[in-house]
């Protein structure tokens, strides 16, 4: 083995200083996209979206309460054997129109509240993979200007995706210059600290 070393020294040897010569950087990217002011913008859009979506469903659940409390009224007419029988066929003929009725609105309510979740779902997958996109093309300029080899995300976006364990404090972090950078633009009385992206609110 020690005839070998030699050898296995020569091997190594240029990557060692290779690793060395490396220029990393990490960024926050969840950080950068919550200090985005952009962010908070798109987020206050994504719920007026949901509110009005759930605004929506809440007057078809209204008619469609309506209808029960009718149909309830009109049952109990046609079941009272005090009244007059046309009295209660008529209650039975109208309470079967209704139930008809009242069938049809909760298939719309049902399928109302299926699209509008897909709506607000796709429009906040849309929402941050515009802004990460932008965030990246921050990124890649810095990057350039910098002369950097490699750049970790170390907020790990997707946070099921986190792999560094441990990082330097020798390593430089370009989160605030991205921040600062994306809010270089930034309208007077924008807020630059905004929600988490993931916090938007959906229909229930």
């Amino acid at each position: 083995m020690k005839r070998h070393l030699p050898c296995l020294l020569a091997i190594l040897l240029p990557f060692a200083v290779n690793a060395q010569e490396l220029k990393i950087a990490v960024v926050d990217m969840q950080e950068a996209l919550n200090k985005y002011y952009k962010t908070e913008i798109q987020v206050k859009q994504i719920n007026d979206l949901a509110d009005e979506k759930r605004k929506n469903l809440d007057e078809r659940s209204a008619a469609y309460q309506q209808m029960t409390n009718q149909a309830a009224e009109l049952d109990a007419v046609y079941k009272d054997t005090l009244l007059a029988e046309p009295k209660r066929k008529e209650a039975l003929e109208k309470l079967q129109v209704l139930l008809q009725e009242r069938a049809a609105k909760g298939k719309e309510i049902s399928d109302a509240q299926r699209k509008a979740s897909t709506e607000v779902m796709t429009a906040r997958q849309e929402m941050e993979e515009t802004l990460v996109g932008e965030i990246k093309k921050t990124v890649d300029a810095l990057v350039q200007a910098q002369g950097l080899d490699l750049v970790f995300d170390k907020s790990f976006l997707p946070k099921a995706n986190k792999a560094i364990l441990y990082t330097s404090p020798n390593v430089k972090d370009l989160t605030e210059e991205v921040v600062a950078t994306l809010n270089a633009d930034a309208p007077a009385g924008a807020t630059t600290s905004a929600k988490p992206a993931t916090e938007t609110s959906g229909t229930n």
